[in-house]
């Protein structure tokens, strides 16, 4: 029984299927597959039953996963850290980041950060708001919004308010908007995970809209560029559409009527022990968007 084929094991079934799984490890399904069948020759087990369909474990296998995997978790991350103390500071850095603020917010500090350190690499998993990452194989990862997993470390980075805009063409040729209340008579532009708007003022009143979008998108940016074409009223964080508003091509509208705003984290796995480079990116991303703030 070899190691490597208990870990295959372990992936494939973490993955769902042999072609995740492959695509994950670059080892051919064929490949994979012969792997497998060895593994059960050599335990007597039968642990995977598989269909055209869908690949599930037997009952023996479920069990024999469910002892073996800790330990495999353990021993690959006593190997990972074992290496990168021998390193230092370099090796390949696993995030993910929300893919409405990547651009715009995390791409200026993630290439101020490789210049800092020319020994690190960057593998970086985009994720929609709807379809939050898999924590397990990413060693930070940023959030938007509250965080309420006591497992994780959560670290501010920044902070983002949602703002109406529009471009200056529709605005010229639609009805005046002057007061909150008008956004309902218009066609109103929406995007994952600003479905239902909820603004209020600095006289602490509150506006709920949750009427349909005439145009709505999972992604912010589609919502953002259709503002642009000036198909209607869209609420989009701040970070997107500050050039875009410097430039003329969007205006904000109604500027006293806001979100409450909504903190970035920086998230990561509270361990007594992590690598060097995510310590360095840590250390790096605070003092970036803290140097940031400062400026503005």
């Amino acid at each position: 029984m070899k190691l490597d084929d208990l870990n295959l094991f372990r992936l494939i079934v973490e993955n769902g299927s042999y072609t995740l799984a492959s695509k994950k490890t670059g080892i051919p399904v064929a490949t994979l597959t012969r792997r497998i069948q060895a593994l059960e020759e050599d335990i007597k087990i039968k642990l995977l039953h598989r269909d055209a369909r869908k690949l599930s474990l037997t009952e023996a296998g479920q069990s024999f996963y469910d002892r073996c995997s800790p330990l495999l978790e353990q021993l690959v991350e006593a190997t990972e850290n074992l290496s990168e103390s021998c390193q230092g500071t370099s090796g390949t850095l696993r995030l993910a980041a929300p893919s409405n603020i990547a651009m715009k917010l995390l791409q200026p500090m993630l290439s101020a950060f490789l210049v800092a350190f020319p020994d690190i690499k960057i593998d970086l998993s985009l994720y929609s708001d709807a379809a939050q990452p898999n924590q397990d194989d990413k060693h930070a990862f940023i959030k938007i919004g509250p965080q309420r997993d006591s497992s994780m470390i959560a670290r501010k980075l920044h902070t983002v308010r949602d703002i109406l805009i529009a471009s200056p063409n529709y605005l010229s040729s639609s009805a005046p908007v002057l007061d909150a209340s008008d956004l309902e008579k218009h066609p109103l532009l929406k995007g994952w995970p600003l479905m239902k708007w909820r603004l209020s003022n600095l006289n602490g009143q509150q506006l709920s809209i949750s009427q349909q979008g005439r145009f709505e998108a999972s992604e912010l940016r589609v919502v953002r560029a259709a503002a642009k074409d000036g198909l209607g009223i869209a609420l989009i964080p701040d970070v997107l559409v500050q050039k875009d508003i410097a430039s003329g091509e969007l205006v904000q509208i109604l500027p006293d009527w806001t979100t409450e705003p909504r903190d970035i984290f920086l998230m990561y796995h509270d361990k007594t022990h992590h690598p060097d480079k995510l310590r360095a990116f840590i250390d790096f991303s605070l003092s970036y968007f803290h140097s940031e703030s400062k400026e503005g």
